[in-house]
């Protein structure tokens, strides 16, 4: 849910900056973590996805969890953090804190000072590799969601093409005949 709504929401046509942006996220959460020796990664980056979508979403923000405990969107990287404490211990921990450091550099460095909005650009190739069909102006479907052609529509336009209203179900033969 988070990568989604970031991609749609904050990087809306700059995928390919969304892209390169996981990609650093993804190198730092390997360098930080070889001190540890550990071998899967995916809470570390989990964890620096909703750090920087906790920053980027509006201020006062609220999230219950489990229904039992509602706290400001902000702090739910460190509520998690504190979960991998009590049921992973220590190590898990500083797995999940180096997501939560490599998240804070990404909201700080891309979206807070801009200080590092230059390495946050895709390269040329990756821009082009990720645009969509024919440029900025093809790109139908911004804002996520699914687009439905109604039903009545569809229903209207065969009976003008074919001239048969309504369904056509044959002359229909009685069961036993």
């Amino acid at each position: 849910r988070n990568s989604d709504e970031l991609e749609s929401k904050h990087f809306a046509l700059r995928s390919a900056d969304y892209a390169w942006q996981l990609f650093l996220a993804a190198v730092a959460i390997l360098l930080l973590n070889i001190p540890l020796g550990t071998f899967v990664h995916t809470r570390a980056l989990l964890i620096a996805l909703i750090y920087v979508s906790s920053r980027l979403a509006p201020p006062g923000s609220q999230t219950s969890f489990f229904g039992l405990v509602t706290f400001p969107l902000i702090y739910l990287p460190y509520m998690l953090v504190g979960l991998d404490l009590l049921m992973g211990g220590p190590g898990a921990a500083a797995v999940s804190v180096s997501g939560a450091v490599v998240g804070h550099l990404w909201w700080w460095g891309v979206w807070d000072t801009g200080a590092l909005r230059s390495w946050g650009t895709a390269p040329a190739w990756l821009q082009a590799f990720l645009a969509p069909p024919g440029g900025v102006a093809a790109a139908a479907n911004i804002g996520g969601g699914v687009h439905v052609v109604p039903p009545r529509r569809l229903r209207e336009e065969a009976a003008t093409t074919t001239g048969i209203r309504g369904h056509n179900w044959g002359s229909g033969r009685r069961l036993g005949e």
